[in-house]
């Protein structure tokens, strides 16, 4: 099991965690494969974004809420702090790489429900992942963060790794330090990236919401989320606890989507509805005017026609 990159891990006061032994029960479960060296990963194609271009992942959807393939760049309104912007690239999300995060919360809350998470994590990396470009990263959090499997093409490693989430994490972590580091795992996150090229990027965080002991705040994880240019896909799932509405705004702060597990609406469909969003994804690109270092600046992104909803980060802070 790999940890975080340490570098992530101290600066937000979390030690590194050794891997646990495999429970007895568990002891068939496969191992992960060996972390890939990335020169054993295939090649990367990249579309370089200049240092002036802010770029802005968007989904659109129709009245009934489903995904609208085939606009272009005729079809957006994009505006800076109330101003219009050209748009000065654009594509199809699903002609660009695709950087996934899978964030499974395994606090005591949430250990009910892993099994059914193994099983769809699975059929979820299989059909997320289908270009030699496309990398996913598997991480838990609880007391600690724990990087499962590092940023991988294979598919395989991360359903190897998949199978961690079935160990007992009981005394690994920072003593002391509370139970649920949701805000803090969002910010290590967001900094584990393919570099400064344009492409999809997105975390789907399965929990029920709930933070407890984080350093970082909600504030400051949507603002990390935001820099990386990263949609947050909520899934919520509890039985009645948690806190469903601090979910919906890390998801709409971020251009993303909640979605609530019930009997209804299982987690494997789901995990469906989160890959035709990602197919379905524009990727537009424009050039900001001057501004300070490190400045906030709000960003409205709509299309012509009133009938259609787009989905899009609602700001980006100005690079330091």
């Amino acid at each position: 099991m790999k940890s975080l990159p340490l570098f992530l891990l101290f600066s937000l006061g979390i030690a590194p965690a050794q891997a646990p032994a495999p429970a007895p029960a568990q002891t068939a479960a496969p191992t992960p494969a060996p972390a890939q060296d990335s020169a054993q990963e295939p090649p990367v194609t990249t579309l370089k974004v200049g240092t002036k271009l802010v770029a802005v992942s968007a989904i659109v959807r129709d009245k009934s809420g489903q995904p609208v393939s085939g606009l272009t760049r005729d079809d957006f309104l994009l505006k800076q702090d109330g101003k219009p912007q050209p748009i000065h690239y654009f594509s199809q999300g699903s002609s660009l790489p695709l950087t996934l995060a899978l964030m499974v919360d395994t606090s005591g809350s949430q250990r009910n429900y892993i099994q059914d998470e193994v099983n769809a994590g699975r059929v979820f990396f299989r059909a997320m992942m289908t270009q030699p470009a496309d990398r996913a990263v598997l991480v838990q959090f609880d007391s600690s963060i724990l990087q499962l499997a590092k940023i991988t093409s294979s598919v395989t490693t991360l359903e190897h790794a998949l199978a961690y989430l079935y160990q007992s994490h009981a005394g690994i972590g920072t003593p002391g330090r509370g139970g649920t580091l949701l805000y803090d795992a969002v910010c290590a996150v967001s900094h584990i990236e393919l570099g400064n090229q344009m492409g999809r990027r997105a975390m789907v965080i399965l929990t029920d919401g709930g933070d407890n002991g984080s350093r970082f705040s909600q504030r400051k994880a949507i603002e990390e989320a935001q820099r990386a240019d990263i949609m947050i896909y909520s899934v919520y799932y509890s039985d009645g606890g948690g806190d469903l509405d601090a979910l919906k705004h890390l998801s709409s702060s971020t251009g993303g989507q909640v979605f609530t597990v019930s009997p209804t609406m299982t987690l494997e469909q789901i995990y469906a509805a989160i890959a035709d969003d990602l197919r379905l994804q524009y990727e537009l690109g424009y050039q900001p005017p001057d501004s300070r270092p490190n400045k906030y600046h709000k960003i409205d992104l709509a299309a012509k026609d009133s009938k259609l909803t787009v989905q899009a980060r609602e700001g980006y802070f100005t690079p330091k």
